[in-house]
């Protein structure tokens, strides 16, 4: 590695002692945020392969090495505390499978995926901080510079996980290793990859960070905020049939998931009319019944009546009885929680 000036050399050596790698500069300007999706046809089993599962980075993702690396805990706290990868990995694990999805992700997008995460609850780690009762926001700041702010309450949920392992593996770097949280039930853009930090707040921070994945509304004179992006809204997709594919035969079996962030889903229906009548699917046979936090796969045996054009359609109810809305409310203004039922186009010859 080489330095091209005497900044570099001196910035390297002042990050020596934290654990993480310097770049030259001229290299990580060149980087950018991965960006990827979940090919939703290759949805076959409960876990989504790790290789597979999306990615949604907000800066360039760092080079951690777990040597030098320690999670800090600190803020409005009695008793500020550092832990080691080492001595954190030694804690007593639990594992939960949670289904995470990007805000941004649209109807029958591919931006989310399901694993199993191992790790340890976050509230065990700042029990051992002593939060002050006034303080009731947690800021999370990853290794990148990215930060979310929480309502303490939320990160003090038991299953509200320091995450080291996916799906039974080492945490992949792409997907934040050493460390990362997983919000479970919640969109995506909390669950902070790279872990550097955990700050208890006595109010909630008032930054261009703290003011993104927010509701917006339309009103005269401009949009109204109408409050943070948090617990995941339910959500079924296809993933098969593709948009716009070509069916031959009298019979297909429809197939797709759905999921409902801290709920957990109670039925899923499939139109095959663009919407005018449902029938129900059913839950596949084989795979864990629906639960909290984690999507459900769903078939529907459809006997198709003869040659032609067909807009399938699929909404999912979860257990408070929440249903999936025919279109986006025009109201909205901002990118996120699409959650609008998915229409998918065939041809039957």
């Amino acid at each position: 590695m080489s330095f091209k000036s005497r900044r570099d050399l001196l910035n390297r050596i002042a990050l020596a002692g934290t654990g993480f790698l310097l770049v030259p500069r001229a290299w990580n300007q060149e980087r950018k945020p991965e960006v990827s999706s979940f090919d939703l046809s290759l949805l076959d089993d409960w876990l989504t392969p790790n290789d597979l599962f999306f990615v949604r980075d907000h800066f360039p993702a760092p080079a951690v090495l777990t040597e030098k690396w320690k999670l800090s805990v600190g803020g409005a706290v009695g008793s500020p505390v550092e832990i080691p990868y080492e001595e954190l990995a030694r804690l007593r694990r639990k594992s939960l499978a949670v289904t995470l999805e990007c805000a941004e992700n649209p109807a029958g997008g591919g931006m989310v995926g399901h694993a199993e995460w191992g790790g340890v609850s976050v509230a065990e780690i700042l029990e051992q901080a002593k939060p002050e009762p006034n303080a009731p926001f947690v800021r999370l700041r990853g290794a990148d510079g990215y930060t979310r702010t929480i309502p303490a309450a939320k990160a003090l949920q038991p299953d509200v996980l320091l995450a080291l392992t996916m799906n039974g593996e080492r945490l992949p770097a792409a997907h934040g290793f050493p460390v990362r949280a997983v919000i479970a039930g919640w969109y995506g853009m909390d669950s902070v990859k790279w872990l550097q930090s955990i700050e208890v707040l006595r109010q909630e921070e008032q930054t261009a960070a703290a003011a993104a994945y927010r509701r917006l509304r339309s009103r005269l004179g401009g949009p109204r905020d109408a409050g943070p992006i948090a617990a995941m809204e339910v959500k079924s997709v296809f993933s098969r049939p593709l948009d716009g594919a070509i069916l031959q035969g009298r019979r297909f079996t429809v197939r797709g998931a759905a999921w409902a962030g801290e709920r957990q889903v109670r039925a899923v229906e499939v139109s095959t009319d663009g919407g005018r009548s449902w029938a129900g699917a059913r839950f596949s046979q084989g795979q864990p019944a629906p639960r909290p936090y984690a999507w459900t796969h769903w078939e529907y045996d459809w006997k198709i009546p003869g040659q032609g054009f067909y807009k399938l359609a699929c909404r999912a109810t979860d257990e408070s009885g929440r249903v999936q809305p025919p279109e986006r409310d025009t109201d909205r203004t901002d990118d996120y929680e699409r959650n609008s039922i998915e229409i998918v186009k065939v041809s039957v010859v």
